[in-house]
């Protein structure tokens, strides 16, 4: 939150942030802004124990701090939780107190997964405890959970996150442990969750919801069998593509589901518990000085419209003196119809257009997949004749090993010849060498002895 109003003690609390500080102004005590707390790079949100105020957010020391205000208005910090890896961060607190036990909500971020968060849930009592309850793919989506507490102090939480699609999810966290979730919308686009419980413990959640054009939508979960009960159909309350921030008020039996639209302040009350809803009429201009916020008691808590002196909305003057006239009510859905026609209108076209430019892709993409059949066609062609050829090559080939072994045959046979031949010549050669011996013993003899005659 960026903004939270607490009624403590015969005294109004009022917190706002205001770069990376937190600021508080006391309402008849002092006009001027104490700056509480200067480290704060979230959201923050504020609670109520027993005998002092709490105050939630993300330090720039990475650390999810738990601060106590004092009657002093000192603040005493304390660190619930560090993180080591500076990638980490939290924001989008939100605080209750059921009892003695603290429930801290909040969501964390890791740069390294942008586009994944953890929706964390810290439960402080006697013990410390810390439940991961889902993982959110919007976030996108601001605000994306709502949660509160009934009478009996069991926590109602509702959630988007994004699947194939956008998803409201519902769960409840009962004797320590969230349930199994509910899915109570699923649309091309969701946002705004907002969840409140009447006396009767019955569930009230509105949404904004597009698939076309956006919708306000309410749905509800009836008693009986509880927890499990049993869910209505939903309901649209009002049709336009400006709703922002709705919010149900519960003023004794009647529920006032509020939002601003095309800067005014527009509501639709329904008197028999949320079974049926009167037609949306415009309750304020909006001024400038009102704004989103958080409203906490003793007692009680709630979201809602608050001016800079921390007043409502005056429902009650308003459902005092509203008149449901059957006539003023038509007259303004007519209106609606017609805005909801002229904008349904636009959506068509610009679907038209959307469709006509998927079609000349798609004629586009048909001629480039015929020109890529046909080259496909060419290529097949060509690959028949290249295994064709390579066919004839391989004949070839085969006929040359062929030729290539006979001469290799022929060549080892020369080879073997030459070698008989070698052996030959050597023999031979040793023969003529022996005979020249011989000769030349011969002649040695003859000339040293002579001819036998000439001795004689």
């Amino acid at each position: 939150m960026d903004k939270v109003l607490l009624n403590f003690k015969g005294k109004v609390y009022k917190f706002s942030s205001n770069r990376n500080s937190i600021l508080l102004n006391i309402a008849g005590e002092n006009s001027n802004e104490i700056n509480l707390i200067d480290n704060a790079i979230s959201d923050f949100d504020v609670g109520l124990s027993s005998n002092e105020i709490l105050i939630a957010y993300f330090s720039r020391e990475q650390n999810i701090v738990l601060a106590h205000l004092n009657d002093d208005n000192k603040v005493i910090k304390k660190i619930l939780y560090h993180y080591n890896d500076k990638s980490f961060f939290a924001d989008n607190f939100r605080l209750i107190m059921s009892g003695e036990t603290l429930h801290l909500f909040f969501t964390e971020h890791n740069l390294s997964s942008p586009k994944k968060l953890i929706l964390k849930h810290f439960v402080l009592n006697k013990t410390f405890k810390v439940n991961d309850v889902a993982v959110i793919y919007n976030n996108q989506i601001k605000p994306f959970y709502s949660v509160a507490s009934d009478k009996s102090g069991v926590l109602h939480l509702v959630y988007i996150t994004a699947e194939n699609t956008q998803k409201i999810f519902y769960t409840t966290y009962l004797s320590g442990a969230w349930t199994l979730k509910t899915t109570i919308s699923e649309a091309i686009s969701l946002e705004y969750p907002n969840i409140a419980i009447d006396d009767k413990r019955n569930i009230h959640i509105c949404w904004v919801e597009e698939n076309i054009i956006k919708e306000l939508k309410y749905r509800k979960k009836i008693d009986g069998g509880w927890p499990k009960g049993s869910w209505d159909k939903k309901i649209t309350l009002s049709f336009s593509d400006a709703i922002l921030w709705p919010c149900f008020n519960i003023i004794d039996t009647t529920i006032w589901c509020t939002w601003i639209q095309q800067n005014a302040f527009y509501s639709a009350v329904s008197s028999d518990g949320g079974n049926s809803f009167c037609k949306p009429f415009k309750l304020a201009e909006k001024p400038s000085s009102y704004e989103f916020a958080k409203k906490a008691e003793e007692s009680a808590e709630k979201f809602t419209f608050l001016d800079d002196n921390g007043l409502e909305l005056p429902f009650n003057r308003v459902k005092d003196s509203i008149s449901y006239d059957k006539d003023n009510y038509f007259t303004f859905y007519i209106k609606e119809v017609q805005e909801y026609l002229s904008t349904l209108s636009k959506k068509i076209e610009n679907l038209q257009n959307e469709k006509v430019h998927l079609e000349r892709n798609l004629n586009q993409k048909s001629y480039e997949i015929a020109l890529k059949n046909r080259n496909i066609e060419e290529l097949k062609e060509n690959l028949k004749k290249y295994y064709e050829e390579r066919m004839k090559f391989t004949s070839k080939i085969d006929n040359l090993n062929s030729v290539y072994n006979n001469v290799l045959l022929e060549n080892e046979k020369l080879k073997k010849q030459i070698k008989d031949l070698q052996n030959k010549i050597i023999i031979l050669n040793s023969k003529l060498n022996e005979k020249v011996e011989n000769g030349t013993i011969d002649k040695i003899k003859s000339i040293i002895f002579g001819k036998p005659n000439e001795h004689l």
